[in-house]
């Protein structure tokens, strides 16, 4: 008689990639993402189009050096940089983030792996109008 051994299949592994949110309360639920990480930076860029062919585009660049925990926007300007931006001829956007909430619920560089929120971020109030921006991502 033999033995029989019996392996478990390990069901492969789907990524669940979003970042879902709101921006001056329209959706803002991104089909297309990209994150990158270099020696010193994380770059995460989340964007849409919409129906008039407008693309509208969130990006986030860290010091790959954080990890998670909260982030006070204002207080890491040097090292923060959020955007958010479209490509309209007729009005196109370039904001900046200045205020609010970066939490960071996994940093893991090994597998290339960010998650968290952007709460109540509040673009510069620079002479454009000033934008709220919330979202939730895990992007890998």
């Amino acid at each position: 008689m033999s033995v029989v051994q019996l392996i478990r299949k390990q069901k492969p592994r789907i990524a669940n990639r979003y970042f879902k949110g709101e921006i001056d309360g329209a959706d803002f639920t991104a089909k297309v993402f990209d994150i990158k990480k270099n020696e010193d930076r994380w770059t995460l860029t989340a964007s849409k189009v919409d129906d008039d062919l407008v693309k509208h585009q969130i990006q986030l660049v860290f010091p790959a050096s954080f990890e998670k925990r909260i982030y006070k926007l204002e207080e890491h300007l040097d090292d923060i940089r959020l955007t958010y931006s479209t490509n309209s001829l007729l009005d196109p956007i370039l904001r900046y983030g200045a205020s609010g909430l970066i939490d960071l619920t996994t940093v893991d560089p090994a597998n290339t792996h960010v998650a968290g929120a952007l709460q109540h971020i509040l673009t510069r109030d620079d002479g454009n109008p000033v934008s709220t921006i919330t979202a939730l991502f895990d992007l890998s």
